[in-house]
């Protein structure tokens, strides 16, 4: 297995939402206490304890881990990894001057810069949230699916953007129970058409609508949700035994008003046109994993024999020629030992009897289901296609 520094599976609060998007103000710690010269709500450890060589971080007035994170690592999205070095933060919102963090050193120092000019998210570490999110469509944020480095640069790295994780999508039980719908938008007469035999009504950021769901149904007014529109059923396959549906992330709204079945909302971030019957779901942690990309197996090594399957479905439907940056969904996930942070190298067999397999190039775990998961193709070999095989690094 290829060593990965992965984030624990933890949400920052009670339905608290990282990344994207406006949630509830979180209260400050009342308990404050003097360590050394600073006061804290927290018992950092003393930074002579930290590993010798090791890099740190005094934290200083009007920092958060969103910036200290775009400063150490060039990257503000991976404020998690950030946290994760310092788990004795029980609360990622506030952070107190004076304390010292701990600073992954192989981490440390990266220019480049994956946040593309877009609003800021949630910023963690401030005390304060911000609602927003990137407000161009799904292929502006898609728009780049180069690799993220070369992997010999001897650095770990993203292996995806903010848009890879929370606007593409995820595939999940065909029959998925999703209560809560977009109804109609606020402006409704200025999006009917007359005379037309098929009404579409689609809205984008700012946009404000009207849900199907309340109280009763799980809604919270201040909370950020998902919306997803149900899409192809897919199969494995060398079975076709269906795997399951695929669920297209289309953005985000904010609930303002409910009752106990209806509420309000609006689009705070937006992927690809929302349309009146997309589901809505409860915002999930998606955080970026960072990791070395590994080399290529060498010719003609043999397989490991750890948890194998195939490439089910391809990013926009592809089927076949599918090349670097190009998101891919595979039919082996958590429950099959396959985590965030993975790399499954992906691999055909030989036309010809008895010859080993031929390895086509590797692929990165974004985010995983059950028996499912989502990851980005990172290096290739030979072009890939849906029903090539995978198998666990």
């Amino acid at each position: 297995m290829v060593s990965v520094r992965r984030v624990a599976p933890v949400l920052l609060l009670i339905a608290a939402i990282p990344l994207f998007g406006a949630t509830k103000v979180s209260h400050p710690p009342r308990e404050l206490h003097q360590v050394g010269d600073h006061w804290t709500a927290y018992f950092p450890p003393d930074p002579a304890t930290y590993p010798a060589g090791s890099k740190t971080y005094a934290i200083k007035r009007g920092d958060s881990l969103w910036a200290i994170a775009s400063s150490l690592y060039g990257n503000p999205y991976l404020w998690p990894q950030l946290w994760e070095s310092n788990t004795w933060i029980t609360d990622a919102h506030w952070i107190y001057p004076g304390d010292v963090l701990l600073v992954e050193g192989e981490a440390a120092g990266r220019t480049a810069d994956n946040n593309n000019g877009t609003p800021q998210p949630a910023q963690p570490g401030g005390g304060t949230r911000v609602s927003g999110g990137p407000t161009g469509g799904k292929d502006t944020l898609n728009a780049s699916i180069t690799p993220p480095e070369s992997t010999d640069t001897g650095v770990p790295v993203p292996l995806g953007s903010e848009g890879d994780v929370y606007c593409y999508g995820y595939i999940g039980d065909p029959n998925e129970n999703l209560p809560n719908a977009v109804a109609s938008y606020e402006d409704v007469e200025m999006r009917y058409q007359p005379g037309a035999a098929v009404q579409s009504m689609g809205g984008s950021l700012g946009d404000l609508m009207f849900v199907d769901g309340g109280t009763a149904t799980g809604i919270t007014v201040g909370e950020t949700y998902l919306v997803v529109e149900p899409q192809d059923l897919v199969e494995n396959p060398a079975t076709h035994q269906v795997i399951g549906r695929f669920y297209d992330f289309r953005g985000q709204i904010r609930i303002i008003r409910a009752d106990e079945h209806k509420s309000c909302a609006v689009v705070v971030q937006s992927c690809m046109e929302i349309h009146v019957g997309n589901r809505i779901k409860p915002m999930p942690q998606l955080p970026i994993p960072l990791a070395h990309v590994p080399a290529l197996p060498p010719f003609c090594d043999p397989l490991v024999q750890k948890s194998s399957g195939y490439i089910i479905r391809a990013q926009g439907g592809w089927r076949d020629a599918l090349g670097v940056g190009l998101l891919v969904e595979v039919n082996v996930g958590k429950e099959d030992n396959v985590n965030s942070g993975d790399f499954l190298t992906v691999w055909r067999p030989s036309v010809q009897p008895e010859q080993p397999p031929q390895i086509l190039g590797e692929i990165g775990i974004l985010t995983t289901e059950a028996h499912t998961a989502t990851g980005r193709i990172m290096e290739m070999r030979y072009h890939m296609m849906v029903g090539d095989h995978v198998e666990l690094r």
